[in-house]
């Protein structure tokens, strides 16, 4: 029996056909095909920036209310600062002037002096122990010259543990040779700041 004659367009749309068929077969054999799978992950990670922290006892009273004073006069006070801060070993703790306001010019002849130590609390400097001297009697503008900011400051307590406290020392002398001319002069709104860092 002799088979009918068969185009080339019909041919090419049977093989078309025939080439799909082939496809699909393929694709379903592959997507019905198992496998071994392993994974592995790890989450909930979280992270935090640690904090620098200072505190003193002072419960928002000022260090020196003092009138009065005469030449030869002196007034001293203490106040604990301690490191809070969740960052172990930070930089230094530095003690810098932030400012005052002299009516005259009172702050040349009063001589400031500060002592780092151990012991005593604000009001009262009793045992009080002095590890070191970091301001050494000079008036109180060159301590405020001197000591702006941080990279100025005084000090040299390293905390290298929290909580850490270390009592600060101050005291005040009107020179004996304050002149007649700063009398009833004045030293107003002085301040003092600690300030720490991290490394």
């Amino acid at each position: 029996m002799s088979l009918p004659f068969i185009g080339r367009a019909t041919a090419a749309r049977l093989g078309a056909v025939v080439l799909a068929f082939a496809l699909v077969s393929v694709l379903v054999a592959t997507g019905s095909r198992a496998a071994f799978i392993g994974t592995t992950d790890n989450t909930g990670n979280s992270l935090s920036a640690g904090t620098v922290d200072l505190v003193d006892d002072d419960s928002v009273t000022v260090l020196f209310n003092v009138s009065n004073m005469k030449p030869g006069d002196s007034s001293v006070n203490c106040i604990v600062v301690t490191y809070q801060g969740s960052i172990v070993d930070p930089a230094a703790v530095k003690l810098y002037s932030s400012g005052f306001t002299d009516s005259a010019d009172l702050a040349n002849w009063l001589n400031i002096t500060i002592e780092e130590g151990t012991g005593g609390s604000f009001g009262s400097c009793g045992g009080f122990s002095n590890e070191n001297t970091i301001e050494t009697g000079g008036d109180l503008i060159a301590f405020d010259t001197t000591h702006s900011d941080y990279a100025s400051g005084a000090g040299v307590w390293d905390p290298s543990s929290t909580p850490e406290s270390k009592t600060y020392r101050i005291t005040f002398a009107l020179d004996a040779a304050t002149p007649d001319s700063e009398e009833g002069a004045s030293v107003t709104v002085l301040g003092f700041t600690w300030e720490v860092q991290s490394n």
